[in-house]
């Protein structure tokens, strides 16, 4: 069965090929008799300015890595990071395509009785198909509606933003609210806690008669340098003079009571014992642990006072931006009325309606031809539509 003898054959039954002409235009009619659908859309950008204030990742860096008196800063780090956690558009366009607004809209504008289902399920489904909710690549978010009504269009597109637009809002207030909140708390736990520092290194003063442990430590070490090196002088004079002479005795009395005072000075000390309050000399072995406990504490102390400044400047950031009173969004093209309709498509109908009866007629007029035996060679083809009609039928 060769291809020009199907032409040739096709060509001589010109008459069915009117058929697809006829179905083209009944489309074309009827696209043009169908109600027209119009599209609107609003396109925006969330306005962020002010929203998140400069210092806040070295604050959540700093305390997530805080951790004194068991004081830990990862409650409060995942507070400060919740302005960074998610984008402000994201949050959004959740939102604006959620399930809230959408049933809000359908009840409003009586759209379940237009699409007639029952359930709030299945209008919920329906108006999905209705509406597009997209954010481009430059941060614009676009929401589109189609509808009959052109101007029922406009209104949901704005009521949908409007109502996102006071959804957002007030989660934002609420976040800023909670923030201000945990971050007062933790403000007043700092500032005990500095207090409680501050109160136990006064009595840790006080306890044990000091006055600058550091300046009294170096003022007993250049002590015990000097008394060393008159010892050490004494001893020598006294091998000089030898061990009779008087004035030996004497340097003798003297190298013993300054060697006492060493040991007062350097060496073990007594479990109760406290530097008496009429010297500013202290043992150095006793001073030496006092010394190394009052060095951690002061550096507690300092990352107290750090901590709670950048607490304090975090609570007066987060004051000052719910007093603020800026747009949420930002309208880059505000809805419209359309003044030309979205689809039927007169054209795209016609050709649809043309390209899928031309085809049947095709297909048609060939198995004519084959049945007939019209088209040259045939009988083997036929045969073999033949089994395959007896195949279906089992």
């Amino acid at each position: 069965m060769a291809y020009f003898d199907i032409f040739c054959y096709c060509l001589s039954k010109k008459k069915f090929f009117l058929f697809p002409v006829i179905v083209a235009v009944l489309c074309f009619v009827l696209a043009w008799v169908m109600p027209p659908i119009y599209t609107t859309e609003i396109r925006l950008q969330i306005d962020t300015s002010g929203s998140e204030t400069g210092s806040l990742g070295a604050v959540s860096s700093m305390f997530k890595s805080s951790s004194i008196g068991g004081f830990s800063g990862s409650g409060l780090s995942s507070i400060l990071g919740m302005q960074g956690a998610i984008k402000p558009s994201d949050l959004y366009l959740e939102i604006l395509s959620g399930r809230e607004v959408a049933l809000n809209t359908i009840h409003k504008f009586r759209l379940d009785t237009l699409y007639k289902k029952k359930a709030d399920e299945l209008s919920l489904k329906r108006f999905a198909k209705d509406v597009m909710i997209a954010e481009d690549a430059s941060g614009i978010i676009s929401c589109s509606f189609e509808a009959k009504d052109k101007v029922m269009a406009r209104d949901i597109v704005r009521h949908m933003v409007q109502m996102s637009n006071e959804r957002y809002l007030t989660l934002q207030k609420e976040r800023l609210q909670y923030s201000i909140e945990y971050l007062k708390a933790q403000e007043k736990e700092l500032v005990d806690s500095v207090r409680a520092i501050s109160d136990e290194l006064v009595r840790f003063y006080r306890e044990n008669n000091l006055v600058d442990l550091e300046t009294q430590t170096e003022l007993t070490v250049k002590a015990l340098a000097g008394y060393e090196t008159q010892i050490n002088n004494y001893k020598l004079s006294e091998q000089v003079q030898g061990r009779d002479n008087a004035d030996a005795s004497d340097m003798r009395k003297k190298r013993q009571l300054l060697e006492r005072k060493f040991r007062e000075l350097r060496g073990k000390y007594d479990e109760k014992y406290v530097p008496t309050d009429k010297s500013l000399y202290i043992n150095s072995d006793w001073a030496s642990e006092k010394l190394l406990y009052q060095q951690q504490r002061s550096a507690d102390l300092k990352r107290y006072y750090s901590l709670l400044e950048y607490v304090s400047t975090e609570k007066m950031n987060t004051e000052s931006q719910s007093l603020k009173n800026q747009p949420v969004i930002q309208i880059v093209q505000d809805a419209y009325l359309p003044d030309w309709k979205t689809r039927p498509k007169r054209a795209i109908w016609a050709l649809a309606g043309f390209a899928a009866s031309f085809v049947m007629t095709l297909f048609f007029v060939i198995y004519q031809g084959i049945r007939t035996g019209g088209i040259a060679n045939s009988g083997e083809t036929l045969r073999k539509l033949e089994q395959i009609k007896a195949s279906m039928r089992k």
